[in-house]
């Protein structure tokens, strides 16, 4: 799309063709590095996403045993009036 444009602006304004052709290859390599980039933070941000999970996951299940630990303890502290 970009080098559509770059071309048809050229031979609008009668610029020279190398010029524009130097400007799409930039645009091109600019493109390639933002997309190399972008493909390297997405594996960052999923491998965060995965230890976040593992993290959160541990966290549930320790709040878990200590809730049913102390909910234990109290039920054993109501004595005969445990149903």
């Amino acid at each position: 799309m970009i080098q559509k444009l770059a071309l048809k602006s050229a031979d609008s304004s009668g610029g020279s063709l190398v010029v524009v052709l130097d400007f799409v290859r930039r645009i091109d390599e600019v493109e390639s590095f933002v997309k190399t980039k972008m493909t390297m933070m997405q594996v960052h941000v999923d491998a965060m996403d995965k230890k976040i999970e593992s993290e959160v996951g541990g966290l549930r299940r320790e709040l878990s045993d200590k809730i049913e630990e102390n909910a234990g303890e109290k039920l054993g502290e109501l004595g005969p009036w445990n149903f």
